[in-house]
């Protein structure tokens, strides 16, 4: 559901911004008004003595007159206005959407300094991010490792995609960019939103649009598969933003082959990753961050940036001022006449 129309910042644009060239014809409107003024003194001069000139045509008309005058043009000005369908900034809730979690299961995620180890964390907060999205959206799963796969399809069945989730394990490598292509395959067909060739058939409310978003969880950066740039390029080209989350502290170390190795996070790719595909990018160092984090994704991807219509509020607001010019000037003249 929208918000109220002015509830977001102002910042009026138009749908049919051709019409205000109406605009004219009502600075042609107080142009005559003014004109008319003048040439009614005139002809009055013409056949009245200068005694009774004053009587018939004081040299300053009524107050009255010229606000009604100011009010009636007010009200065709909002005429024209609501006539170029002005719309201002909003919000409305998206009724379908993909999200494809990505999560590093490298062998650096079985660190715990997130406790009880970073991958078991990413994992529980991944399962409560999918239980706040609304039932109407696919969810998918992919992991990161060096082999990256889909571990399961995008689907509204969140339990069963949260169940999947419990099948993620650590083995070594890392390949984001190769993730990347992995969940931009696994979207379904029609999922990613497209731009109408011309003279098509008009596209659908964004609300209603198909959109599509990658969540990639990392604690580092790629260390097998295509490179990143590769990914972010198509990210790109199927304007699928990618938004990621550097997971862990810089103080981790994991054992490897007998011997223990330090593991601290690496942000810089991931942020890179972000800002290539117009995604927004996030650091958590413990489990409550990164529920934060998931949080802010949710309600990001729920809702949908919209131009709200809102030429009945300029349309009701020049009737009302019609209204009231009209009805001033029948009481004090018998006529809706101003001149």
């Amino acid at each position: 559901m929208a918000g109220f129309p002015f509830s977001a910042t102002l910042a009026l644009d138009f749908a049919a911004p051709s019409r205000l060239w109406l605009l004219v014809a009502a600075g042609a409107l107080v142009v005559a008004y003014a004109v008319m003024q003048f040439r009614r003194r005139r002809d009055a001069a013409k056949f009245a003595s200068p005694a009774l000139l004053p009587l018939l045509t004081p040299a300053r008309a009524p107050w009255w007159r010229h606000a009604v005058a100011v009010v009636f043009a007010a009200g065709v000005v909002l005429s024209i206005v609501a006539a170029a369908e002005p719309t201002v900034p909003a919000i409305a809730e998206r009724d379908q959407a993909t999200v494809v979690l990505a999560i590093d299961t490298s062998d650096s995620m079985k660190a715990t300094d997130v406790s009880p180890s970073r991958l078991a964390a990413a994992v529980a907060a991944a399962k409560s991010f999918i239980s706040e999205l609304p039932s109407t959206f696919s969810v998918g799963i992919v992991s990161a490792d060096a082999s990256p796969e889909v571990v399961v399809a995008p689907s509204t069945d969140h339990q069963a995609v949260q169940v999947a989730l419990d099948r993620l394990a650590t083995s070594p490598g890392t390949a984001l960019g190769e993730a990347i292509f992995t969940a931009l395959n696994a979207l379904p067909v029609g999922s990613t939103p497209a731009t109408p060739a011309g003279g098509g058939q008009a596209s659908p409310s964004p609300e209603k649009a198909p959109a599509a978003r990658i969540v990639l969880l990392s604690d580092g950066k790629s260390t097998a598969g295509r490179s990143d740039d590769d990914a972010i390029a198509a990210a790109r080209a199927a304007n699928v933003p990618v938004s990621t989350i550097a997971f862990g502290t810089d103080n981790a170390s994991v054992e490897s082959a007998g011997q223990i190795v330090q593991v601290p996070v690496d942000a810089s790719a991931l942020q890179g990753i972000a800002d290539g595909t117009g995604g927004k990018f996030f650091t958590a160092a413990s489990t409550d961050e990164l529920r934060t984090v998931y949080a802010d994704i949710n309600a990001e991807v729920k809702v949908v940036a919209i131009d709200e219509g809102v030429a009945e509020w300029f349309a009701g607001a020049a009737l009302i001022l019609l209204l009231v010019a009209s009805l001033v000037s029948m009481l004090r003249t018998g006529r809706v006449v101003w001149t």
